[in-house]
């Protein structure tokens, strides 16, 4: 079971937006609201991607572990 579902989907004007989420389900409704076309459905991407391409469209908060880590401004 994996922990995260991830989403390469197509918008009208032909741009990709990548999606993750928790389920699913989520990513299906997002898609079906936004009129979004899914292009694939990937098993596993770097977390690099997914911290800086990937857009949130679950439910709940964005975890931290799909955050950037940013140096503190003193």
């Amino acid at each position: 079971m994996t922990m995260f579902c991830y989403c390469v989907s197509r918008d009208k004007e032909n741009e990709k937006i990548y999606l993750v989420s928790s389920s699913q389900e989520d990513i299906d409704s997002h898609c079906k609201e936004n009129d979004l076309e899914v292009l694939s459905r990937p098993d596993y991407v770097e977390p690099a991607m997914v911290a800086h391409h990937f857009i949130w469209v679950g439910k709940e908060k964005r975890p931290a572990i799909l955050e950037i880590s940013r140096p503190y401004k003193y």
